[in-house]
């Protein structure tokens, strides 16, 4: 029987909460094709987080695709400000203790396998260290199992506790994982506020006030980015974390900030009135009926001691449950229930007498009141001005109450609901003919169920912030969090003042905080951010009119962040002339049918479009996470776009095989460097950053310093002093 050959090299390596996973790159042999590249069956990863020690323990197996055995380097990435305190890896059931080599090997082992390959794809790993295992034999069609644990400690920033984990060399397996999985589990001294994970859709479930679970799990995916958590330390009741990034020589900077409620255990009771408005017009017959009537009944069912009530039967007619607001004791919410039980679905839709109906009901001050207001279909009985329907609502209402709307099917109009939650401080929600009504009105009403703070206002003293969003900021409520974004001019201390009340008494708190530079960990803030901002604007291109300004703004943070909407998909062409024409474009460089063809896809106001649209812009200026790279949503259907990345929190676009940033103007350049040559290694020495972006493939054009580079096969093979100077500064 074979021996497997083991060789293990590793970087010195210093301080922080990063790791990464490893890659097999096979040995070149003759009858292999350029760049071999082995599968990736599974990938577990399981964190054990005692704060501030991490567990990491790792589980892959490899695949070999070929129909011979091969020879293989099996490297392990490892970031330069890392600090594992142990490392111990199984391969075979043979037991490996770690040893370190300084950062200077490291480099020349990147280096070489890059010019053996051809290949810069390992190039965005040039500033890190790396664990190397030599691999041989994987049999043909044969799998390795590697078996990684580690320690480290995690380092805090002003109560903030970050853990990532580098899954984007998951992009090298030559086939999608069968699965991918990611679970972390926290305990810590000190009670917890939130745990956030800007980057993937995870689960998370609160185990105690100290304590933690959080899973990513997918099946058939190849992920390209890391995957990063943030656990917040709460010692006050309330608690605000803030997180800033400033992109190198780009002026204003970019902040997060999570705020999050009291711990159920200080839970502050606070009574709130509710109003339910159903649609029981004679296009709600049958299933959506029932369903309704189902999620109404849930809603009443989780009502407090303490609240109030009301619920509005609505047709041709307008019929209440009581003239005004009700206690919800037992015997109110059962009378309620069998009125509910009656409601039978005939007749139009009179919506603004309804909803008139509910404004003379919201108290003039003391507890917090939200509207769930449901209907699927046009107003075509009373006042059918859609106008008129939102002013005088909104004119009634007085600020007094949110209004959450819910659309049901593709009926409704879509600029009477999104309007009318704007203007009133809540969200419109659709429920698409596929969903259950009851889940999503369920979904809503179990959030609101306990309100902790309301009327929240969000300033900073002495710092100035611009383009905060969420705008306006809805209310908190206990068991979840508000992630806020925004810009900042300069770095310094400051503190977050938030204003609000809490059972109609006014409150005002403030917590210190930092903005400065960030790391390259928080390059998805202002990835967050443009996506916020981008769906806010065309949210008012949508509800009030295109124009010249916001369009600009659209297509020039599109360019710059890649973030492609169904108004800018025009930006991802595949030909040079087109791309040239396309990435210079700002609003006044569109052509007339350009503007009438958006103009006219934004008109829609009821049907699928409308519905599909409202939706998706929705969930965008309300995202917590940063959507996959390359995917948008284009009239309501997800498409993947091959020809767009973000390396980091910059967009390229591919033009034939180059990949040029995406806020570069016009097809000129100020240097041009030759792919692998002295120079090309020269850049990567002084730069090893600057590997990320090299890293997408033989040719790159990219902004460094002043000048614009153009990395191809032929240009200059070394740099002078001066090039270097002005490359950088």
């Amino acid at each position: 029987m074979k021996r497997i050959i083991f060789s293990l090299l590793i970087m010195a390596i210093g301080a922080a909460a990063v790791h990464a996973d490893g890659i097999i790159i096979p040995r070149p042999q003759p009858w292999m094709p350029p760049n071999p590249a082995v599968n990736i069956k599974y990938h577990y990863v399981d964190v054990e987080i005692n704060d501030p020690v991490a567990l990491t323990k790792i589980d892959q197996v490899f695949v070999n695709p070929f129909s011979r055995e091969i020879e293989a380097d099996y490297i392990f990435p490892v970031p330069e400000d890392a600090a594992i305190s142990r490392f111990v890896a199984w391969l075979g059931g043979h037991k490996m203790e770690a040893e370190l080599l300084d950062a200077a090997q490291a480099r020349r082992i990147y280096e070489d396998i890059v010019r053996r390959r051809r290949d810069p794809a390992l190039l965005e790993y040039a500033g890190q260290g790396m664990y190397r295992l030599r691999i041989y034999p994987i049999p043909a069609s044969g799998d390795v199992r590697i078996q990684i644990e580690y320690e480290q400690t995690l380092k805090s920033e002003n109560g903030t506790v970050e853990y990532a984990y580098p899954l984007n060399t998951e992009k090298h397996s030559g086939s999608n994982l069968e699965e991918c999985r990611v679970e972390v589990s926290v305990s810590s001294f000190d009670n917890l506020g939130s745990f956030y994970c800007p980057t993937h859709h995870v689960t998370v479930e609160r185990t105690g006030d100290k304590s933690f679970r959080a899973k990513y799990n997918e099946k058939n995916v190849k992920p390209d980015k890391d995957i990063i958590f943030y656990f917040t330390r709460q010692k006050s009741d309330f608690g605000f974390q803030l997180l800033s990034y400033r992109e190198p020589g780009r002026g204003k900077g970019f902040f997060l900030g999570i705020l999050s409620p009291p711990l159920w255990g200080r839970q502050e009771k606070v009574n709130k009135n509710v109003i339910f408005l159903l649609d029981s017009s004679g296009s709600m017959r049958g299933e959506k009926m029932r369903q309704a009537i189902d999620a109404l009944k849930f809603c009443l069912q989780g009502l407090n001691d303490g609240d109030r009530f009301n619920i509005i039967d609505y047709d041709d007619t307008v019929r209440p449950f009581r003239q005004g607001l009700v206690s919800a004791a037992k015997a109110a919410v059962d009378d309620a229930i069998s009125f509910a039980d009656l409601i039978e679905a005939s007749g139009g839709t009179n919506i603004y007498d309804a909803l008139a109906s509910a404004c003379r009901m919201i108290p003039r001050s003391g507890d917090p009141t939200y509207i769930i207001f449901l209907t699927d279909g046009l107003p075509t009985v009373g006042n059918t001005d859609i106008q008129q329907i939102i002013g005088n609502t909104t004119a009634l209402n007085e600020g007094r109450a949110r209004l959450f709307a819910f659309g049901v099917g593709f009926d409704v109009n879509t600029q009477l609901l999104d309007k009318l939650s704007q203007q009133n401080h809540g969200l419109p929600e659709y429920v698409l003919p596929s969903e259950d009504i009851e889940v999503k009105v369920s979904r809503l009403a179990s959030k609101i169920s306990h309100p902790a703070l309301t009327d929240l206002a969000l300033s900073f003293n002495p710092k100035q912030v611009y383009d905060v969003y969420p705008s306006p900021v809805p209310d908190l409520f206990y068991g979840s969090e508000i992630i806020f974004t925004g810009r900042f001019d300069d770095n310094g201390p400051s503190h977050a003042v938030l204003a609000g009340k809490i059972g109609g008494k006014e409150v005002r708190y403030e917590f210190p905080v930092m903005f400065g530079d960030g790391s390259g960990r928080q390059e998805f803030i202002p990835l967050l951010w443009a996506s916020r901002r981008i769906g806010y604007l065309l949210q008012e291109m949508r509800l009030h009119g295109t124009n010249d300004e916001l369009l600009s703004e659209v297509i020039e943070l599109s360019k710059k962040y890649g973030i492609i909407t169904e108004y800018t998909s025009f930006l991802v062409t595949g030909d040079e002339r087109s791309r040239r024409e396309n990435i210079a474009l700002d609003s006044r460089a569109i052509s007339r049918e350009k503007k009438s063809s958006i103009s006219s896809y934004m008109a829609p106001q009821a049907g699928e479009s409308a519905v599909t649209q409202s939706f998706g812009l929705q969930k965008q200026t309300q995202a917590d996470q940063v959507a996959p790279s390359g995917v948008a949503n284009i009239g309501g259907v997800e498409q993947r776009f091959s020809n767009i990345t973000q390396v980091g929190a910059q967009a390229f676009f591919q033009v034939g095989n180059n990949w040029i940033q995406g806020d570069l103007t016009g097809d000129k350049f100020d240097m041009q460097i030759k792919r692998f040559s002295q120079a090309y290694f020269q850049i990567l020495d002084k730069a090893p950053s600057l590997g990320r972006y090299l890293g997408l493939g033989n040719e790159v054009r990219m902004q460094i310093g002043t000048q614009v580079v153009q990395v191809s096969d032929t240009g200059k093979e070394t740099l002078s002093e001066k090039e270097m100077h002005l490359l950088f500064p």
